[in-house]
């Protein structure tokens, strides 16, 4: 008997035993979608094409009949699997993952996609990242769904199950086969119409030899489908910009929650509590009125004052919104407007022909005000340079500073924020900030000028 180089009989029979395990097992992970596809393509196959038995017609519309069937049962075939698919895909490949760990030492690390939080809105319901709902454990179990159900990473484990099921089940199926077949053989007296009992013998060693030659090797098939399948699913440029969107979706979101909170605080504890304040004056001036004019005067007075009070809460509210300026004059002036607020000097150069787009007019202001806001809490700079331009249909907007550098966009910051909602508009943030300074930050969206 042959034996691998470098071993001897018992190294050989160990490889055998090993062998013949792991093919069992492979078979054991790979034949799941089989064992639901077969049936139901046999099944479906003896019905449909029974359809047209009998059928007395010219040959190409029997033969577009017999199409027709083949399609019918693909489709059914197809279902099963799709529907077999989520419930089995994830465990089959975890399963697979484990033994090529373990066999192969391939490390094949992924990862799923978690249960996103829910998040309560001003409006009373409940978001999950996808839809709005009245209850949180109702958001709570569809987020679950979601999460389980549309996760690209169950969509590749299924790809790894049908390519295994065509290509490692019918390779470490065939060795153990084979030993059947040759068992079967070697149990049965003689073999029919095939000579003498010797010559099934014969046969039967022949088959059971090949089968042991071929066990140690099967399931070695292993490793190369799994390293192409079983790994994290390939990141092509369509899904990079779809994990993208969704991450803009989800902090979009957030910020819409947080905004909203926002609006919401300030009417409460500002505007409203001066507003009732107001009635209750007033209410106390009417009835003063008559008997201490001069107290209602003096109540008259302190409202009037909560008037002006409030109004200018309001107004702050409103600018935090959606600042006037902004929108009456443009993204410039609204930029040198937050250049007269800033604590550090700031000197603007603009360099547009025109007005951007609206959505992109906002976003850049937005992006401008919050690094001049980082530059007064963190830069320590005495001078900033705020430079807006647009050429080649791309608006950029650059501050840089004299400050002591070292700016990251890590996780949470409001660099990262900045990334993210310029991402949206198919923008980018390019960060230039060596530790010492200077920092040199541009936002750059491609738009159109009004």
């Amino acid at each position: 008997m042959w034996t691998p180089p470098g071993g001897g009989p018992r190294r050989w029979c160990v490889e055998v035993g090993l062998g013949l395990y792991r093919c069992a097992v492979l078979v054991g992970i790979t034949c799941v979608p089989a064992l639901f596809a077969v049936p139901v393509a046999l099944g479906g196959a003896a019905l449909a094409y029974s359809w047209s038995d009998g059928l007395s017609a010219p040959l190409a519309l029997r033969a577009l009949a017999t199409l027709g069937e083949t399609l019918v049962v693909v489709l059914w075939t197809a279902a099963t699997l799709w529907v077999v698919h989520p419930l089995t895909s994830r465990t089959l490949a975890r399963a697979a993952r484990r033994r090529a760990a373990h066999w192969l030492n391939l490390q094949l690390a992924v990862t799923y996609r978690s249960v996103p939080p829910v998040t309560r809105m001003a409006t009373g319901f409940w978001w999950d990242g996808h839809e709005y709902h009245k209850s949180e454990r109702e958001a709570r179990r569809r987020a679950a769904v979601h999460a389980r159900f549309h996760d690209p990473q169950l969509h590749w484990d299924g790809l790894w199950a049908l390519v295994a099921s065509v290509t490692v089940l019918p390779v470490a199926a065939l060795p153990l086969l084979a030993l059947g077949y040759g068992g079967c053989l070697l149990l049965t007296p003689a073999v029919t119409g095939r000579g003498p009992e010797a010559a099934g013998h014969g046969l039967a060693a022949a088959v059971m030899v090949a089968g042991l030659a071929a066990v140690p090797f099967a399931w070695r098939l292993l490793g190369p489908v799994a390293r192409r399948f079983l790994g994290p699913v390939p990141t092509s440029r369509l899904g990079r910009r779809v994990t993208e969107l969704e991450g803009i979706r989800a902090d979009l979101t957030q910020t819409q929650t947080r905004e909203l909170e926002r609006i919401e605080r300030g009417l409460h504890d500002g505007a409203q509590a001066r507003l009732v304040a107001m009635g209750m004056s007033m209410g106390a001036a009417e009835q003063l009125v008559d008997s201490n004019p001069e107290a209602a005067k003096a109540l008259l007075a302190q409202a009037r004052a909560s008037s002006a009070t409030a109004l200018a809460e309001l107004r702050s509210l409103v600018r935090g919104i959606n600042p006037p300026v902004l929108a009456e004059r443009g993204l410039v002036d609204a930029v040198r407007a937050l250049a007269l607020d800033s604590s550090v000097r700031v000197d603007v150069v603009s360099r547009l022909p025109s007005r951007p787009e609206r959505p992109v007019e906002s976003a850049l202001y937005f992006a401008v005000a919050e690094l001049l806001a980082n530059v007064a809490k963190h830069a320590r700079a005495e001078r900033v340079g705020v430079e807006l331009a647009y050429a080649s249909r791309l608006l950029t907007a650059t501050v840089s500073d004299d400050g002591i550098g070292g700016a990251a966009a890590s996780a949470g910051s409001g660099l990262s924020g900045i990334e993210r909602r310029a991402a949206a508009f198919g923008g980018r943030v390019e960060i230039d900030s060596p530790v010492g300074g200077p920092t040199r930050i541009t936002v750059a969206v491609p738009c159109e000028l009004s």
